[in-house]
């Protein structure tokens, strides 16, 4: 029974994304936290990298693109962003790019609402996307892969002493950290300036926005988290 509940949590808390010409508003948007539909690739590739989802949803038969540059717009864009396929068709090829871009599952067209939510669940089940701890900007730690990512699920690309640094910050986000003590943590006791942290600040604004660090007055440091464990 817990494990029911929990799961049919997770799925109210999940973020769908459909990329299909059907209309699936109507019969499953009150189902997910966020729902959304786009009905063209040009429309899906602008949701994808605007909003944080937590699955897409892809229809292979969609009328402006062909399935593979779906797949293959979507997956530069949004390369760890979670794939069920939907299809009206069991064309090989389709199958095949299904299987590339590492689709969890493919439903076939027409589909039961309750095999999209099973499926949804399973799905997230097993690439483990618990709860994310959220900034601005679309931007996120998934403490799971332990990666920093945008909106979208795209990889950003930081340094060992720059993750450390956030995940010092995010494991006491209610504190003003110290230079001391996230000289102890994230250089391991080692000799450091001021001015290499500061650098180290610096690039971290660079490659998301300046608010995610606040400097405290010359006390140390805090972090701009909007929701998270």
């Amino acid at each position: 029974m817990l494990k029911a509940i929990k799961n049919i949590r997770r799925l109210n808390n999940t973020k769908l994304l459909i990329i299909s010409n059907d209309d699936y508003e109507a019969s499953i948007s009150d189902d997910f936290k966020d729902f959304r539909q786009a009905k063209t690739l040009k429309d899906g590739l602008e949701l994808a990298v605007s909003s944080q989802f937590d699955i897409v949803v892809i229809d292979t038969d969609l009328k402006d693109a062909s399935f593979y540059e779906t797949c293959s717009e979507l997956s530069s864009i949004a390369p760890n962003l979670p794939k069920i396929v939907i299809s009206g068709s069991s064309k090989e090829g389709d199958i095949i790019t299904s299987i590339n871009v590492g689709a969890y599952t493919i439903l076939s067209k027409p589909i039961r609402m309750m095999d999209l939510k099973l499926a949804t669940i399973m799905c997230l089940n097993q690439t483990k996307r618990g709860d994310k701890i959220e900034f601005d900007q679309g931007i996120y730690f998934d403490e799971y892969r332990d990666q920093f990512f945008r909106a979208g699920g795209v990889l950003i690309d930081f340094t060992r002493l720059e993750k450390s640094f956030l995940k010092l910050l995010i494991a006491k986000k209610n504190e003003v950290i110290d230079y001391d003590t996230i000289k102890d943590v994230v250089w391991k006791g080692k000799d450091m300036s001021i001015y290499t942290m500061r650098n180290i600040v610096n690039k971290i604004r660079q490659k998301t926005y300046y608010e995610i660090i606040k400097n405290q007055s010359n006390r140390g440091y805090t972090i701009d988290i909007i929701k998270g464990n």
